[in-house]
């Protein structure tokens, strides 16, 4: 199996909210043709377990599916490393700083138009010691589920986001004792 050969790429991005490109790919076979694909920017997401063994979510609205979400605090790492934006968005969105986070994993949550990376992280005793900063764009719910729940919620569709749902999964067959 070989990957795909660009030979050009187009920027076509119709505003910086959503880079998009066209590339001019030479596949394999021989087939030359245009593809297309976002670069949305990679993601740091964080599940964060409080003392009580209860798991923090952010409930907000996502206007690409048009519905209030529940999911892990995420963000994206805008350049920065995985790590630090990671614990950037930990505090901004939930309120909870913390001085380290334990890598959980990765995962590509499109991985045929899109570029991202999500970068799963794991804290655990956390607890809400800052104040909440959101974006203009950000209205957010501050959510607490029980370890014990988190699969009934996933199963009910409660909580389905795909990159909540696979760190999650990551962090369950990692840290066994956790969850």
């Amino acid at each position: 199996m070989e990957s795909w050969e660009v030979l050009e790429e187009k920027d076509i991005s119709p505003s910086k909210w959503f880079p998009l490109f066209v590339h001019k790919v030479k596949l394999p076979n021989g087939t030359i043709g245009d593809y297309y694909i976002s670069k949305l920017g990679d993601i740091a997401m964080v599940i964060a377990i409080t003392k009580k063994k209860e798991v923090v979510f952010v409930k907000q609205y996502k206007h690409g599916i048009g519905k209030i979400t529940v999911e892990l605090p995420a963000g994206r790492t805008d350049g920065q490393d995985p790590k630090a934006a990671a614990i950037r968005e930990l505090k901004e969105e939930t309120g909870i700083m913390v001085d380290d986070l334990i890598p959980v994993g990765n995962l590509a949550p499109v991985p045929s138009k899109d570029t991202a990376i999500c970068y799963g992280f794991l804290a655990s005793d956390v607890e809400f010691n800052a104040e909440q900063e959101l974006d203009l764009t950000e209205d957010i719910e501050v959510v607490l589920v029980p370890v014990s729940e988190l699969n009934d919620r996933i199963k009910s569709g409660e909580i389905n986001g795909s990159d909540t749902v696979g760190i999650l999964s990551l962090a369950s067959l990692k840290f066994t004792d956790l969850f």
